[in-house]
């Protein structure tokens, strides 16, 4: 009986226990005006996370939850960026055509001219035209149609003209406006693509040795994080000797029941000396990597060293100015992400919003709080498990009274 009672006043006091799911938090560096804001997290915060990225949420001070929604950097994005070109001329023929004349001053290749026109409501008929001394014009292309510029959303609209490629240093619109009016151009240029590579943190943290074998001719790497990173890319370098071109590979180690250490391969690579070698991932974890690479008959590598970058990550969210907010993190009860409504809003929200920090990282600490009743649930689940062991006492009495008859 006295097992009983200390089953049940156990059962009784962890009821009482605040449990706190979260284990870190960090406060957030103030807000200044009433916005969108992208939360950049650090690599530690990053570490801390289920593979979901799911088990983070932002909460004001009065503990409730601000929607967001996650967004990582990509590896690199090809964009487009409009370059205006100079009007140096804009005459009107007899005939009644528009001739607009624009200077390619450095002489760039290009295969479109792009005019930002006034909206308007009729058919134009247009032709283009290019030179190098401003005297000898060449056809590109003639009888372009551009139809209706009535946008819905702006009061201008941009009209492409696409050719094969060329580099003239001018370029010759004609517009013929025959039987209307003039269209009102506001700008002529041209669209340049460029990639952007997205944005990196190097992984701190971390150590690296190293092991040369004779027997195997082989140099063995070894890099260790302190916590088990997601990381993007791996830069390995080294100096000596001046040229060099060596296999390698990058492995997990694994120890099997007898006690022999395997290497299992996650990339092979080479390492040569006219560039450091570069390799990219997506979300790769790993606490411990092995560089394993195979000298055969050279010398060792020397001042070998290995960096590890993560790309970007930041919480979108709509923040009040002047309020506290902090980010709780780290929950292994959650596996799912949030279903806010925010994340039906992304293309909505622009680029360039202000980004924001974190502070130091605060571990939670676990609370016993008397104010908080027991739940049901843990009310019941006593209850029943008094019941049970209350039958199992009965039938264990009503047998042995049965056995002494």
């Amino acid at each position: 009986m006295k097992k009983l009672i200390l089953i049940a006043t156990v059962l009784l006091l962890s009821s009482r226990i605040f449990c706190q799911d979260y284990q870190w938090k960090t406060d957030l560096t103030a807000s200044n005006s009433t916005g969108f804001y992208k939360v950049e997290l650090e690599p530690t915060i990053v570490a801390k996370l289920n593979p979901f990225f799911s088990d983070i949420r932002i909460k004001d001070k009065s503990g409730i939850e601000i929607p967001y929604y996650l967004e990582k950097e990509s590896i690199s994005i090809t964009k487009r960026i409009f370059k205006e070109y100079e009007i140096i001329e804009k005459i009107k023929w007899k005939n009644g055509a528009t001739v607009l004349v624009v200077k390619n001053e450095s002489k760039d290749t290009i295969n479109n001219i792009q005019l930002q026109i006034k909206n308007f409501d009729v058919r134009k008929r247009l032709e283009l035209a290019g030179s190098d001394d401003y005297k000898n014009w060449y056809t590109i292309k003639e009888n372009y149609q551009f139809r209706s510029a009535n946008g819905q959303q702006t009061t201008s609209e941009i009209k492409s003209l696409n050719f094969s490629y060329t580099d003239y240093q001018y370029y010759r619109i004609i517009i013929y406006d025959c039987y209307s009016l003039p269209i009102n151009v506001l700008k002529i240029g041209y669209f340049d693509t460029y990639e952007e590579q997205g944005k990196f943190k190097e992984l701190e943290n971390k150590t690296v040795s190293r092991f040369d074998s004779l027997e195997s001719k082989q140099t063995y790497v070894k890099i260790s994080f302190k916590e088990t990173p997601y990381f993007d890319k791996l830069i390995i370098k080294a100096d000596k000797p001046t040229f060099f071109y060596r296999k390698a590979k990058i492995c997990s180690q694994r120890i099997d029941k007898k006690g022999r250490t395997h290497y299992d391969v996650l990339d092979y690579t080479t390492l040569n000396s006219n560039s450091d070698f570069t390799s990219y991932y997506s979300d790769f974890k790993n606490k411990e990597l092995y560089l394993v690479i195979e000298n055969e008959d050279n010398p060792p590598l020397e001042n070998i060293t290995v960096k590890a970058y993560q790309l970007n990550r930041y919480l979108i969210t709509h923040l009040d100015a002047e309020k506290e907010y902090k980010l709780v993190f780290e929950n292994e009860k959650i596996k799912t992400k949030p279903n806010y409504d925010i994340n039906h809003f992304k293309g909505r929200v622009e680029s360039n919003i202000p980004i924001l920090g974190t502070k130091t990282l605060t571990k939670i600490k676990y609370k016993l709080t008397k104010n908080i009743k027991p739940s049901a649930i843990w009310m019941w689940l006593a209850i029943g498990i008094v019941a049970l062991l209350l039958a199992y006492m009965s039938y264990r009495m009503i047998t042995e009274m049965e056995k002494n008859k």
